[in-house]
């Protein structure tokens, strides 16, 4: 009697449904929003670019 389930069936089944679901995410709407290629304004495409810290805060001479 041969095993119903082989392990490289298994394994090959997750690694497609991985797959899938990589591709989902990666074309979604929410994605490109989170990564700033959403065509919206976002934390870091509203950055200060004369900011001397990446986070935007400005240079420690520029403050009052």
């Amino acid at each position: 009697m041969a095993k119903a389930y082989h392990p490289l069936r298994i394994i090959l089944a997750l690694m497609v449904i991985l797959v899938l679901i990589l591709m989902d995410h990666l074309h979604s709407p929410t994605f490109r929003f989170n990564s700033g290629q959403g065509n919206v304004q976002t934390t870091l495409s509203q950055r200060d670019q004369s900011a001397c810290a990446p986070c935007g805060a400005p240079c420690p001479s520029a403050r009052e």
